[in-house]
């Protein structure tokens, strides 16, 4: 408790306002007119004279810079003796402002004294000796000359001298008693701050960590998806169907580990602060329309029909890859919430300086309750036994966070029964001048759930011979060099930044990753490369807007791992 009290600004420090100095001094200066009525006028205007003088030389003390930089003991001390002196010199109202035998007059001085006291015990709570003092300097002195004149012949003089007393006492008490209460509350407060700021660095650190250690938790499940090429070729190449069945098996793990760690890694680099987002004018259509085709045959299976509704030329400010995920969460979602024979809504409405992007379906619609609930991690509605092929719960929450990094937002509107509509707000952006050529649906960076191994020709026809691997993961690295040897190239494979400058004469092609060791970068390798005459593919375990615009910038092929043999022959191809 005593380090609480310690830590509690002084009650005094913000009483000090302007607004407060002239409220005191027009009650004073009222009371001194009451009693100049009955008194010679100049005796309480010399009183007023006095307090208004004293108060105006506090106020303007202790609202200067320099007095508020000392500590706060000495700032209490210095309060202490103000108030102090300042309560004497209202005390002194018993010589004053006292006229003998007005009882009226005797009880209008009371009633000020008792409501200044009042306002002590309010003001000074928090310093219990300041305020038993000020309170006895203020009432005690015509307190006692009430029970003093009042004994000899009035008795209501001195019930009231008594009163007076009493009220001070009842004050000191009640003055100690919301001290206790209030230094309560205050330790509480500090100690539910002290919690929260627990919590809040606990969850801090844990998405730093895992955004830190993506890159490694990366690796191996990229590793994973190049070994399941060649052993998808060697089961078919001997019609093993149990072969065949097994890394069908396999496959579906790994999309589904794919699937969670692209998710949560999403999740806890966006909460760290890692993920910016690269807000560029966008236009919704091409991106739309790409979308509606992807999921054309998973809808078809499901006997659902999808319906765009999006004119051309409407342009958004948003990030590209942010907005497919988004969209394209919202489509499996209603998609697969849908019933056989329902339909697919995607439709772009104006809404003064925004676009709601608007995702509507038939499906069995959202409960009231659930509504804010869904953009929750891990939360999926009936879904208790955690189906997998449900989802994770993780979509609606990125896609949340995906909405307020482009300075947007999503909304839901749903009746049980009645289908659901997703909307998508984004800011209005103007048609740029020089649209870029690239559409952001075919960049090559990695998405949940896309990266299926490849099941085509076994040798498939690639335009270059020698490849030049700078990967610092062994595991990755013999992934890789298998599968590129599997597909008829010669593969020279170095670890580090130098060794790859060494060995830069080989091939015509070179795969590095953006990470190397000791510091070096990736990038830099790539860009020296293609500077020899190369053809560079960049591959990089980490997600961060910075080294996507450092590629799209010097026109480098980027792949985000885990990268599938598909995914990898792909990017091959198109160098």
């Amino acid at each position: 408790m005593t380090l609480a009290r310690d830590e509690r600004p002084d009650s005094e420090d913000s009483a000090h306002t302007v607004s407060s100095l002239w409220a005191l001094r027009i009650c004073e200066l009222l009371c001194a007119l009451m009693f100049a009525t009955a008194l010679p006028w100049q005796q309480p205007f010399a009183w007023f004279a006095v307090i208004a003088a004293l108060g105006m030389l506090r106020w303007w003390h202790v609202n200067r810079p320099s007095f508020r930089a000392r500590p706060k003991q000495q700032r209490r001390r210095i309060y202490r003796i103000y108030m102090w002196v300042l309560m004497s010199y209202v005390g002194s109202a018993c010589y004053f402002l006292y006229v003998p035998g007005n009882i009226p007059i005797q009880a209008v001085l009371m009633s000020y004294l008792l409501g200044n006291a009042t306002l002590i015990a309010v003001r000074l709570t928090g310093d219990l000796m300041r305020t038993t003092i000020a309170l006895c300097l203020a009432v005690l002195p015509t307190s006692l000359r009430f029970i003093v004149e009042g004994a000899a012949n009035n008795t209501l003089l001195m019930l009231m001298g008594i009163g007076g007393i009493c009220m001070t006492i009842a004050m000191v008490f009640l003055s100690r008693a919301q001290e206790s209460s209030v230094l309560h509350q205050y330790e509480q407060r500090r100690r539910a701050e002290a919690a929260a700021n627990a919590v809040a660095a606990m969850g801090l650190s844990k998405s730093r960590f895992f955004a830190a250690v993506s890159h490694d938790l990366r690796q191996p499940v990229h590793a994973i998806g190049l070994y399941l090429v060649p052993l998808l070729a060697l089961a078919q190449k001997a019609q093993d169907q149990a072969a065949m069945r097994a890394v069908e098996g396999i496959n579906q793990s790994w999309r589904a580990l794919d699937d969670l760690l692209s998710q949560v890694l999403d999740l806890t680099r966006m909460d760290s602060g890692a993920v910016r987002a690269d807000l560029q004018p966008t236009e919704i259509a091409p991106l739309v329309s790409s979308l509606v085709m992807q999921h054309s045959a998973v809808a078809e299976a499901a006997g659902v029909r999808v319906v765009a509704l999006v004119r051309p030329g409407a342009f958004a400010m948003a990030d590209g890859l942010m907005l497919i995920r988004m969209l394209s969460n919202l489509l499996d979602n209603a998609i697969k919430f849908s019933p056989p024979g329902g339909s697919v809504l995607v439709a772009l409405r104006p809404a003064g300086a925004w676009w709601r992007l608007q995702v509507r379906d038939n499906g069995v619609g959202i409960a009231q309750s659930a509504q804010e609930r869904i953009f929750e991690e891990f939360v999926q509605i009936d879904n208790d036994a955690r189906d997998r092929q449900r989802g994770l719960g993780l979509g609606l929450a990125i896609a949340k966070r995906f909405a307020l990094l482009m300075n947007g937002n999503i909304a839901v509107r749903s009746e049980p029964g009645r289908g659901c509509c997703m909307t998508i707000t984004l800011p209005r952006a103007a048609r740029p001048a020089q649209p870029e050529a690239a559409d952001a649906a075919h960049r090559l960076d990695s998405m949940p759930g896309e990266l299926l191994p490849h099941a085509g020709p076994l040798v498939p026809v690639l335009a270059m011979r020698d490849v030049l691997l700078v990967e610092d993961d062994s595991l990755v690295a013999l992934a890789t060099r298998e599968l590129l040897t599997a597909w008829g190239l010669r593969v020279r494979h170095v670890e580090t930044a130098i060794d790859a400058f060494r060995e830069a004469s080989y091939g015509e092609v070179a795969i590095c990753d953006a990470r190397l060791p000791h510091g070096a970068s990736g990038l830099d390798v790539a860009l020296a490369m293609r500077v020899l005459g190369k053809k560079v593919l960049l591959i990089s375990g980490e997600t961060n807007a910075a080294l996507r615009e450092a590629a799209q910038q010097h026109n480098l092929l980027l792949l985000t791992k885990p990268v599938s043999g598909a995914q990898l022959l792909s990017a091959l191809q198109n160098l």
